[in-house]
């Protein structure tokens, strides 16, 4: 497969407390080899209704084992974004909304966009991981 441009968003992601409606359980997290891209949840984007959303799978998290209503870093990287041009709007200080079905889990504020490759190829997933490794 041919690697297509793309973009790598890191986000402050907040996951929304069980009582507000979050997830029931913690996500692993983590951002090792065997991590990435395992979590795949979609988005909402800026300027998008409710439940209106795509995929961006996760690169990986800044910690692991991470409960709701608790907060962490992480790197998205939306697949298609050709296809969703909203994507290629995403800015710094953006809020994302983060699905799992129709249910919001989490709000990811995104602190930096950068251009990407899809697939990633190694040294790009081990420069990109590094800001995980910051925080």
């Amino acid at each position: 497969m041919e690697a297509v441009s793309t973009l790598a968003i890191g986000v402050e992601l907040h996951l929304v407390p069980t009582a507000e409606g979050g997830r029931d359980t913690a996500l692993s997290g983590g951002h090792a080899l065997a991590d990435r891209f395992a979590y795949r949840p979609n988005w909402g984007l800026p300027r998008w209704g409710p439940g209106e959303q795509t995929a961006g799978p996760v690169l990986g998290f800044s910690t692991t084992d991470i409960q709701p209503g608790e907060s962490t870093r992480a790197v998205l990287v939306p697949t298609i974004p050709d296809h969703f041009p909203t994507w290629r709007m995403v800015q710094r200080g953006d809020v994302l909304r983060m699905y799992e079905g129709p249910r919001v889990c989490g709000l990811g504020t995104v602190v930096w966009v950068e251009t990407a490759s899809w697939p990633m190829p190694a040294y790009e997933q081990e420069k990109l991981t590094r800001w995980l490794s910051e925080a």
